[in-house]
């Protein structure tokens, strides 16, 4: 037994491709034999209407539920607009998939969703909704679509389009997944007319028969509006828009000629994966409007660019809005729930511990990434590594599978080339995280959690805060080594370099920096000294800030627990002084301030620093810090000794 109770049509399919290989083979009508498949096809006619019976007869038999656009109309009915002569509606095009072959694309989802927010009051799709093919690859390709397009809260029709349709097979899926092939409908004070352009027996044109029951749609309705809907713009030229007027005339005036007299406002086509606007024609808007799919985007003027259209109608003024997606966010675009979600994601639920390694020590271990899965569903994804120069990483892409309320474990081995070359940037981890409560599945990269380690020394006796360093010698220099700001090979250390230190006792967490900078600018005073030649930096989780300003050495809280924030503060001791091209920053904290450090060998507390630099000729301002992101990095971790 096939899927979905497919069995009886699979057989009969396989039997319909064995026969029509022979006489059919070739009823695509838009390839170059497009004439001898017409003959074929009038010599067979009577073998075809016989496989179209066995065929609809084993539709009957394995019925699936309601077609889309029965359920849709049942949907519209439902809900009358509160205005009749005031409404919306989207028009989209050509979101099937480019990969074969069970395939939905992102894109499209993400339209389904603003459409969930937008609210119009339907949806109508010209077109192209499957990748295609022999109408034996279909079914599942229809199953997918169906389930993508059920998340769709609006009402949803669609015109059928090329590679929905190619033969009778494949229309004969198009009816029982879908509905009719043409098909009209009525919303407020508009008709809603949806054309069938890929009737098997009418290559490159209507049928006389869908033209009379056009005409006989357009004579019968009182609309104030009507509004047409086809795949095939057979109103212009695919390849030159500049023969626009000369194909309009061979190929669309017949049906120009039933409209005129009638209320069509507008004609939406798809195909062309574009948005182009055709202005206004003997009263009618033409719009080509196939951006749904993803494939490739590109400038606005030539309309390559993913798109939907969301047509607004007051009485008998039409218009529309172009709409790229990814700006109609909804009110609940990010609740505190989900970004909770989020950040255990992030934090917690895939997490790698941190790596310790003193500063000069070589690296070669292993490294684990561990997913935990508190859903009460299993989930695969794999892991894939970025490696920057200086490193390796063995292998370089894992599969996992996490079992429902369980975790796994994902190692790699990690190496760098030299001591030297244990430095950042750091090999990273990307992954997809598939459960979530919201139902999007969050992807992720995690960079190896590298913590240099340095050592804070003991003081030997009393440290006065005078900036000379006379009583740092026994403290190791860490030199900020991470310049920012700078054009491509712009940086050298003549332009901005230095180094840090730090010393403790019973009653101070002492630290000390000396920058290289061939001028001292720093016009302002207060909170705002960043602005200018300034240093930023954390002590876990408290945030400081120095510079020698007009006003003297200032000390700046930025965050801190239980204190006043960007506030200068006079508890800190601070001492700056400047020589030639040098400037000496030494600070002394008190232990109150230094929480929750505590001063006693063997404690611990992660360093950051940024120091930045901006000379009074207006130049950038650069930057040069302890590890990449300034004084928001994890930083390093600093020892008391």
């Amino acid at each position: 037994m096939l899927k979905n109770g497919l069995s009886i049509l699979a057989l009969l399919r396989c039997t319909c491709s064995m026969i029509a290989g022979i006489v059919l083979g070739a009823l695509d009508r838009r390839n170059k034999w497009r004439n001898s498949v017409m003959r074929i096809h009038r010599v067979s006619v009577g073998l075809t209407l016989l496989l179209g019976a066995l065929f609809s007869f084993a539709i009957a038999a394995s019925a699936h539920a309601e077609p889309v656009i029965a359920k849709s109309l049942a949907l519209l009915e439902q809900t009358p607009p509160v205005a009749p002569t005031s409404f919306d509606f989207v028009v989209t095009g050509d979101s099937q998939s480019n990969k074969p072959l069970v395939f939905q694309t992102d894109m499209f989802k993400q339209m389904i969703r603003e459409w969930n927010t937008v609210k119009p009051a339907f949806v109508v799709e010209v077109g192209d909704i499957v990748l295609g093919g022999s109408a034996q690859g279909l079914p599942p390709q229809w199953d997918l679509f169906q389930e993508t397009i059920a998340q769709c809260k609006p009402p949803y029709f669609a015109a059928p389009g090329n590679h929905d349709i190619s033969d009778i097979l494949s229309e004969q899926l198009w009816q029982e997944r879908m509905g009719p092939t043409r098909y009209a409908f009525s919303y407020g004070n508009s008709r809603f007319i949806v054309l069938d352009s890929e009737e098997v027996d009418a290559p490159d044109r209507l049928s006389d028969g869908q033209v009379a029951w056009l005409k006989q749609e357009l004579d019968a309705t009182k609309a104030s509006n009507i509004f047409l809907f086809l795949h095939q713009p057979y109103f212009t030229d695919h390849d030159d828009p500049r023969k626009f007027d000369e194909t309009f005339e061979t190929r669309w005036k017949y049906l120009a000629d039933i409209m005129h007299g009638h209320p069509v406002r507008a004609v939406f086509a798809g195909h062309l994966h574009c948005y182009r606007d055709f202005g206004v024609r003997d009263g009618v808007h033409y719009a080509i409007c196939g951006g749904a799919a993803s494939f490739g985007k590109g400038s606005d003027d030539l309309g390559n660019f993913n798109h939907y259209l969301l047509v607004r109608v007051r009485g008998e003024q039409v218009d529309w809005l172009v709409t790229k997606p990814g700006a109609v966010l909804p009110s609940a675009v990010c609740t505190n729930a989900h970004l909770a979600e989020l950040y255990n994601i992030n934090h917690s639920l895939v997490f790698c511990d941190d790596i310790p390694i003193p500063y000069g020590q070589p690296f070669d271990r292993d490294v684990t990434i561990r997913i935990q899965n508190p859903f009460d569903r299993a989930f695969d994804s794999s892991i894939a590594c970025e490696v920057p120069g200086g490193w390796k990483v063995e292998p370089l892409a894992k599969d996992y599978s996490v079992a429902a309320n369980a975790s796994v474990d994902v190692t790699f081995h990690v190496a760098a080339d030299c001591p030297d070359a244990v430095r950042f940037p750091v090999p990273s981890f990307k992954t997809r995280y598939a459960n979530t409560s919201f139902g999007t599945p969050v992807d992720l990269i995690i960079e190896m959690p590298l913590v240099p380690v340095a050592q804070a020394a003991h003081a030997q006796g009393a440290v006065l805060i005078d900036g000379v360093l006379d009583e740092w010698k026994g403290a190791t220099p860490i030199a900020l080594t991470y310049p920012g700001g700078f054009g491509k090979g712009e940086y050298t250390p003549a332009d901005l370099s230095g180094q840090c230190r730090a010393m403790w006792d019973d009653q101070h967490l002492y630290v000390a920096f000396e920058i290289v900078d061939n001028e001292h600018c720093q016009p302002y005073a207060g909170d705002i000294v960043w602005l200018n030649d300034a240093i930023e930096f954390g002590i876990d989780n408290w945030a400081w800030g120095l510079s020698l300003t007009k006003a003297g050495p200032e000390v700046f809280l930025y965050l801190g627990e239980g204190m006043s924030a960007e506030t200068v503060n006079k508890d800190v001791k601070l001492a700056v002084r400047r020589e030639t091209g040098r400037t000496i920053y030494e600070a002394a904290f008190p232990a109150a301030l230094a929480k929750p450090l505590a001063l006693e060998a063997g404690s611990s507390f992660r360093f950051r620093a940024q120091v930045a630099d901006v000379d009074s000729d207006g130049g950038p301002k650069h930057e040069l810090s302890l590890s990449p992101g300034g004084d928001s990095a994890p930083g390093i971790r600093i020892v008391l000794k």
